[in-house]
């Protein structure tokens, strides 16, 4: 049974709503935990380059999710007529659609563009070996950070100007795709921007970390170092936060690209495909923060596995409303772990013995000399006489 035109309009305003009001709580409780883990890093230190672009990829997401899901239709002018009926839900203006169109493509864009650069982000860092301190440059904030935000205002002021502000025939008004006597598509600057850059680098980037994944592996089971576990701990690591990398772009073409596959093919997209797309298209803010405490939830199963401790829920571990102590999910979210000095590996090996040879053979060397430093300079004091 098929749904009728009006039908499948009210449905997916309602589902988008729902869908969009999952993904902001996803979205803040990343924000929330972004937040304060960056405040109890020592001494105030500056976020790592990765956990910056998840913070500014689940801003993106918070914000499309509440103005363009959640509102929706509000702010769609309420005089709006579509296929011979109302739009449902309608109680805006000509103002209040613009302000959404322009509030929303900029929202929907830079989120957008932070999943491609957060994608380029653990391209370089795992198979180009980038390190925090290189990505601390002005050149690779500007272009992982803050260039999503800046195209995204871009591209919504340009709609904006060239008066391609409208509803978009789902649920929300936008300056994406633009409106023509026969149909309504996307806007060809647009278009070839978002589906020529960022997806082809995001499915370039998911191809490459799929095929380092399977290059350590099968590196690990022909040559396997049996007595050397700091290496198989760093190798083990490598891997997960790599497939960290590649569950976020799966969270993002689970939200998008049924959405991009209807709008190539607008006018002959049927009602059920559309419901289904008011579903899984506002939902990016809640798959990654799926993806995104996925490590925290399964070191702390592991750790209730181990010590049989069932009095506090894995929930309220994960999403930090209990303090216990926990494997932080920094790494596996944001770079690598750095390599070791050669201060932290004297630090973990044991101590030598005062009487064997080794380093501490300086420290008596240098006793020595100050203790006849000591005797020198009491010889050179005046001696006084008893008698006197």
């Amino acid at each position: 049974m098929s749904l009728s035109l009006e039908s499948s309009f009210f449905a997916r305003t309602i589902i988008a709503k729902v869908s969009g009001l999952l993904s902001m709580v996803g979205s803040g409780l990343i924000i929330h935990d972004v937040v304060l883990r960056w405040r109890r890093r020592k001494g105030q230190e500056a976020l790592p380059t990765v956990s910056r672009v998840i913070l500014s990829m689940s801003l993106a997401d918070l914000g499309s999710s509440f103005i363009a899901h959640f509102i929706g239709t509000w702010m769609v002018p309420s005089g709006v007529v579509d296929d011979s009926f109302p739009i449902p839900l309608a109680a805006g203006n000509e103002a209040t659609c613009i302000a959404q169109a322009f509030i929303s493509s900029v929202f929907i864009l830079s989120g957008a563009s932070s999943n491609g650069s957060l994608a380029l982000a653990y391209w370089l860092t795992i198979c180009r070996g980038k390190r925090e301190h290189e990505f601390k440059k002005w050149n690779w904030q500007l272009f992982l950070v803050y260039l999503p935000w800046i195209w995204g205002v871009m591209d919504a002021s340009i709609g904006i100007a060239l008066g391609f502000h409208n509803y978009n025939r789902l649920w929300y008004c936008d300056t994406l795709t633009a409106s023509y006597p026969s149909k309504t598509q996307w806007r060809p600057d647009t278009a070839a921007a978002f589906l020529g850059v960022v997806n082809l680098l995001i499915v370039l980037s998911m191809f490459a970390l799929i095929k380092f994944v399977h290059s350590v592996e099968k590196k690990n089971d022909s040559h396997r170092r049996i007595n050397d576990p700091r290496s198989e701990r760093e190798k083990r690591q490598t891997i997960q936060v790599t497939q960290q990398g590649i569950w976020f772009i799966l969270a993002y073409m689970a939200a998008w690209w049924p959405a991009i596959i209807a709008l190539i093919m607008y006018e002959k997209t049927p009602p059920e495909y559309v419901c289904f797309i008011s579903a899984v298209y506002p939902l990016q803010g809640a798959f990654n923060a799926l993806v995104y405490f996925r490590p925290k939830y399964i070191a702390e199963r592991q750790r209730m596995i181990s010590t049989s401790d069932r009095c506090v829920s894995r929930l309220s571990v994960v999403l930090d409303t209990v303090n216990l102590p926990r494997m932080s999910s920094e790494n596996l979210n944001g770079l690598l772990p750095k390599t070791p000095t050669k201060r932290e590996r004297h630090q973990e090996d044991p101590p030598l013995e005062r009487n064997e040879p080794g380093v501490n053979d300086d420290v008596n060397i240098e006793n020595g000399e100050a203790a006849r430093n000591e005797k020198d300079k009491l010889k050179t004091l005046p001696r006084i006489d008893e008698n006197s």
